[in-house]
C-alpha cells in the first residue's frame, strides 16, 4: 500500500527538525514521505490532506488528538483510510487503539495491520469527532492553549488549566438533555461527554464502556461536587471512572440556560446554548 504521513509544523512542542527526526524510522518502515510541514494553519493543513489523500492508499496523521481530528474533518474517512502516529502529549487515540512501544513499533503495526471501520460523532452537522463534551472541558482547553502559548507544556499545562477552570473560570448551567426518546434535566452541569471510545488525554479512562464500533453514542453526564469529582479523576487514571450517569443512544440533544463551550477531540470548538449529536456508523476507516 502507498502511505503518506501528514503532520503540523506548529502543534505540540517539537520543532520541524525534531519531528522529521522522530518520524525517520516510520518513514522508512512505511516507505512514505512527510507532508504538511510547510503549512501555516489548520485550514492549510486540511487542504494539504485533501490533496495528498488522492495520491495515497493510507493517510497517516502524525500528531496529537487535535491534529488527527483536523485531518478526519478534512477528508472523507469513510472512503480514504487513515492511520495514526502519536506525537502529542495527551494522545487519547494512542490508548483507544491500544498502541504500545515506539513510533517505529506503531509504524510496523500500521503496515502489518488491517483496516477497521469505526463510528464517529456528528456535532451539529458541522464537525465530526471521537470524544466530544459540553461543559468544563471546553474551558480547560481554552486555558490550556493559553498556558501552552506561555511556555507551560505537557501534563502541567492541563493540570493548571483544570484547576483554574474548576475553581475560577467555569460557571455551571442547567441543562435539558434528550437521549433518543428519554429526556432528563441536570442542575449544575459540570460535563456532558458524548464519545465513541473510552479515553481522554494522558490515559484517563473516563467512559470505560465506550466502544468505537457499536453504532451507539456513549453519554456520561456529571454534576458532582469537588470530592466526587476528585475520586472520579483518581479512578479514571487507575481502574476506570465510576462517576456520573451513563447512557447510550443514537442521538443526543442539549438545551442550556446559557451558552457553554463545545470541546471536540481536545480542540476548542464553539459556544452555543443548544447542541445536537448523532452517531455516524462506519464513518472512520483506520488501519491499525
Amino acid at each position: 500500500m502507498r502511505y503518506a504521513i501528514i503532520t503540523s509544523p506548529v502543534s505540540g512542542k517539537m520543532t520541524v527538525d525534531q519531528k522529521r527526526s522522530a518520524l525517520a524510522k516510520a518513514v522508512e518502515i512505511l516507505d512514505a514521505e512527510i507532508y504538511g510541514l510547510d503549512t501555516i494553519s489548520a485550514d492549510d493543513l486540511g487542504q494539504c490532506a485533501q490533496e495528498i489523500a488522492t495520491r495515497c492508499d493510507v493517510l497517516v496523521t502524525a500528531g496529537g488528538d487535535g491534529t488527527f481530528s483536523d485531518i478526519i474533518n478534512s477528508v472523507d474517512t469513510s472512503q480514504t483510510p487513515v492511520a495514526y502516529l502519536p506525537l502529542g502529549s495527551g494522545n487519547a487515540m494512542r490508548h483507544a487503539l491500544e498502541y504500545k512501544g515506539s513510533l517505529a513499533d506503531i509504524a510496523m503495526r500500521i503496515r502489518d495491520g488491517e483496516i477497521h471501520e469505526y463510528d464517529l460523532v456528528n456535532c451539529d452537522e458541522t464537525k465530526r469527532g471521537f470524544m466530544v463534551s459540553v461543559g468544563i472541558e471546553g474551558t480547560i482547553v481554552r486555558l490550556r492553549d493559553k498556558y501552552l502559548a506561555q511556555g507551560v507544556t505537557g501534563f502541567k499545562s492541563y493540570f493548571k488549566a483544570a484547576f483554574n477552570a474548576y475553581f475560577r473560570e467555569y460557571k455551571r448551567a442547567i441543562a435539558r438533555i434528550k437521549v433518543d426518546d428519554a429526556t432528563f434535566r441536570v442542575q449544575n452541569l459540570l460535563s456532558l461527554m458524548v464519545v465513541k471510545q473510552p479515553y481522554y488525554g494522558f490515559g484517563m479512562n473516563v467512559v470505560p464502556r465506550a466502544r468505537f464500533d457499536d453504532r451507539q453514542l456513549h453519554i456520561l453526564c456529571i454534576n458532582s461536587g469537588l470530592l466526587k469529582s476528585a475520586i472520579g479523576v483518581a479512578t479514571a487514571f487507575t481502574i476506570g471512572n465510576r462517576m456520573g450517569e451513563y447512557r447510550t443512544g443514537r442521538q443526543v440533544t442539549v438545551q442550556l440556560e446559557r451558552p457553554l463551550v463545545l470541546q471536540i477531540d481536545g480542540n476548542d470548538a464553539w459556544d452555543a446554548a443548544a447542541f445536537t449529536f448523532t452517531v455516524l456508523p462506519n464513518a472512520l476507516k483506520i488501519k491499525c
